[in-house]
């Protein structure tokens, strides 16, 4: 466990997560599981929770068998978080959230989440009813619990998909920091709190530009609907909600927090008045218009738009007020989508990259209001796993190669050592997520989770030879065989004194046998006339109580450790899963690793040589030795020595893979 002032790693901050579906159809097939598999995916999902699931189970609604798993969960698999769905209605057998009074007459038993949490958090349940309740008149039939047990967070949600999921989003924004304080990381508390203190009131919305088009003015100031969008589309009118610093500040303590959740974003900018810190470039090829970008620092997952040519939509997944939370640092903020019309300006440069929101935001905020009151900034984080629709890119280069004389004489980029390479790449590396296997897949995985038996092995006291189960108070002597006792059946008659059961080497031992005497410390006595039976044999020597007995999980116990997280799975590995029953593991992602080599001067290797040409034989072996590994791969091709085309292929790499390599154009020409 961390301690106070340690460094977290992106492991350590995961979010371990049970579901419990409580429904009696589901238990016995008559029905999906549609909310518990959902609620999977949104706990996972890493705009939202990012989270893992380290158990996922059905029950009936059953009191004892709801209380059993959520004391099980939270005391021995120590769950951060356990997400329930179904059993919070009006009918009789939903008891989830019960806490029944005990009548010693009646035998009613105490239920469920009450009974087994310690102390009640109220608060959540209240923001799910009256989130609930602004959607449907029946959310006031909804009997949600949320409460605490140990370092557990217990939340009972709806048992419908919508239900479910709607309820998870109301009390999205706080568990983040509910589970830290729960984990009582005393170090990210006191720095969400600290932040939060200093953070300023928001000031005034920032106002349009004046102007006497029609066509650029809007008087909405709330959340405009789908429909409405669409109609103002159709008259060339884009709105557009005001940006207040909320949107802001929320999203810089969150890029603050977690400086390596970052994302492919774009800024994009238009205006008069040049920014501090900001350079300009300018499109020959579309006018002579000149847009400020910023040098060296692009935002992360900020979109700046002029106001007139951006129009937001909202749905009922997409909240207009930006949901900052500690762990992922996203807010929850539609898309900018972009209206353009033939008179406006042109020319909108744009770079991708990644920023430290906080710093560069407080900078620059006194002169954006003073000099581009016509923007709306919005926050909105994607990654390679969501959509890419939304994404801008940059399509044409920022380098110029034309000039030539004026060309670097020294490279403008430092040697480093590899250890510190290793150690930035180590640093700046997202945590890409865990999924689940199959345990037959699982060669070469590393195990996200520690894996627990579910039984004892063995589950039964068993023979370590082939002998007889005698009475280790009987001593040496002839004794009469009662049976035969072999592997794969459990013996129903018990061993009396001066009574031994033939037993074979992991067969169960019968009752009232406390030894095993091997066979070859006995004699034959009496068989039967056909010689297929044993009927009395002779015990040679002395046994002690539990000779040659392999007692209950003697090898494993129910409940133990049996691999750790961070196991690097191989055969043995494998049959150990097979031996516990665990058929399904969570195991970190493999990254997806692109590779492309670079130069005019390359032919893919089916290619005819020509003149002034090689074969690229350099990607070729990178892919070999990337698959050999079992990572999947990309195959970029070849990019000739042309900014844009180079630009191009980085943007597919980055919207395909996790990983780009790349080979060539790294020394000291033009190209």
């Amino acid at each position: 466990m961390a301690t106070e002032g340690m460094i977290l790693t992106n492991h350590d901050h995961q979010i371990r997560v049970g579901v419990l579906t409580v429904s009696d159809s589901c238990f016995r097939n008559l029905a999906e599981d549609r909310s518990g598999i959902n609620l999977k995916d949104l706990v996972q999902d890493p705009s939202l929770l990012g989270g893992t699931i380290s158990a996922y189970k059905i029950v009936p609604d059953e009191i004892e068998e709801i209380k059993e798993t959520l004391i099980d969960w939270c005391d021995e698999k120590e769950l951060n978080l356990i997400l329930t769905t179904g059993g919070t209605g009006f009918a009789p057998r939903d008891v989830t959230p019960e806490k029944f009074p005990t009548f010693p007459f009646c035998g009613l038993q105490k239920g469920a989440t009450k009974e087994v949490i310690e102390r009640e958090a109220p608060g959540m349940a209240l923001a799910m009813l009256m989130g609930s309740l602004n959607v449907t008149p029946l959310g006031m039939l909804s009997r949600p619990v949320c409460g605490i047990r140990g370092k557990t967070l217990i939340i009972n949600l709806p048992g419908s998909k919508k239900g479910s999921q709607e309820c998870f989003q109301f009390i999205l924004p706080a568990l983040p920091h509910a589970i830290d304080l729960l984990r009582d990381a005393i170090v990210k508390v006191k720095e969400v709190h600290d932040e939060l203190e200093d953070l300023p009131s928001p000031p005034p919305p920032l106002s349009p530009p004046p102007t006497t088009s029609p066509h650029k003015q809007t008087e909405d100031k709330g959340v405009q609907c789908e429909e409405e969008e669409e109609e103002k589309k159709d008259s060339g009118v884009a709105s557009t909600e005001d940006s207040s610093s909320s949107h802001i500040t929320a999203a810089a303590i969150a890029a603050k927090k977690h400086p390596f959740y970052t994302s492919p974003a774009v800024i994009m900018a238009h205006g008069e008045q040049p920014i501090p810190g900001l350079i300009s470039y300018s499109h020959d090829a579309t006018g002579s218009a000149e847009e400020p970008i910023p040098d060296s620092i692009i935002s992360r997952g900020v979109q700046v738009l002029p106001r007139d040519t951006a129009s937001l939509s909202t749905t009922p997944s997409e909240s207009p007020r930006a949901q900052a939370t500690s762990r992922l640092s996203t807010a929850s903020c539609p898309t900018p989508k972009q209206i353009r019309r033939p008179d406006e300006s042109k020319g909108v440069a744009s770079r991708v990259g990644s920023l430290k929101l906080h710093r560069k935001l407080e900078e620059l905020r006194d002169h954006l209001e003073g000099n581009v009151k016509g923007y709306s900034l919005r926050v909105n984080v994607q990654s390679r796993c969501s959509s890419k629709e939304n994404i801008l890119r940059a399509s044409h280069s920022a380098v110029d190669i034309t000039k030539v004389a004026r060309r670097h004489r020294m490279s403008p980029f430092p040697l480093t050592s590899m250890d510190k390479a290793f150690i930035t790449v180590l640093e700046m590396t997202p945590v890409l997520g865990t999924e689940i296997i199959n345990y037959r897949d699982g060669m070469g995985r590393v195990l996200a989770q520690d894996v627990y038996a579910k039984d004892n092995l063995p589950p039964f006291p068993a023979s370590v030879k082939d002998g007889y189960a005698v009475r280790a108070a009987d001593g040496p002597g002839d004794r009469f065989i009662i049976g035969e006792s072999q592997a794969g059946e459990q013996p129903t008659q018990t061993v009396m004194p001066g009574q031994v059961m033939r037993v074979t080497t992991g067969a169960p031992i019968p009752c009232g046998a406390d030894a095993v005497v091997q066979v070859e410390d006995t004699e034959l006595i009496r068989e039967s006339d056909d010689g297929t039976e044993e009927l009395e044999v002779r015990i040679l020597v002395q046994a002690r109580p539990g000779q040659d007995i392999r007692p209950i999980g003697h090898d494993i116990k129910r409940g133990e450790c049996v691999l750790a997280k961070g196991t690097h799975m191989g055969p043995s590995e494998i049959g150990l899963l097979a031996t516990v029953g665990v058929t399904e593991v969570e195991v970190n992602k493999f990254p997806v690793v692109a590779v492309m080599s670079t130069g005019n001067e390359l032919l893919n290797p089916e290619d005819d040589l020509l003149p002034g040409k090689i074969r690229d034989s350099n990607r070729s072996t990178l892919l070999a030795t990337i698959q050999e590994h079992g990572y999947p791969t990309i195959n970029l091709g070849i990019v000739g020595d042309n900014p844009d085309d180079l630009l191009n292929a980085l943007n597919e790499g980055i919207s395909r893979a996790d990983v780009i390599i790349t080979s060539g154009g790294v020394s000291m020409g033009e190209k």
